[in-house]
């Protein structure tokens, strides 16, 4: 099991990619609204490095909204088919302001049972 994280930069994004994720089957997904604070906020110039970034936390011009999608996805090939689909929607990753995406290998899951499992123990 893979757990998938996507942080999106743009809100009209988030849509398509749950459309493209039912069509791929992915079983289901947690998505929040995040702030990120990028190089430049953590790093200000005129400032060290700690007194930016508790500038940047507390000034809300300073401030990135970002969406972040996690996922447990059971097998490689549908994570695979996860990252396609988030690059198709947003495009190229490696783009400033496309946002991350990033798996994690899960060697533990407590609570996550579809619902055409039975779960029980």
């Amino acid at each position: 099991m893979y757990l998938f994280v996507g942080i999106l930069d743009k809100e009209e994004d988030l849509e398509k990619i749950i459309a493209k994720f039912r069509e791929i089957g992915v079983a289901g997904a947690t998505i929040f609204d995040s702030i990120g604070l990028g190089p430049d906020t953590l790093h200000g110039q005129s400032m060290p490095p700690v007194i930016a970034s508790l500038h940047g936390i507390f000034d809300r011009e300073k401030r990135i909204y970002n969406h972040t999608i996690l996922s447990i996805i059971e097998s490689k090939e549908t994570l695979d088919k996860a990252f396609l689909a988030a690059q198709e929607v947003c495009g190229d990753f490696n783009r400033p302001d496309v946002g991350i995406l990033f798996s994690v290998e899960l060697d533990r899951v407590v609570g996550y049972c579809r619902p055409d499992r039975d779960c029980s123990i």
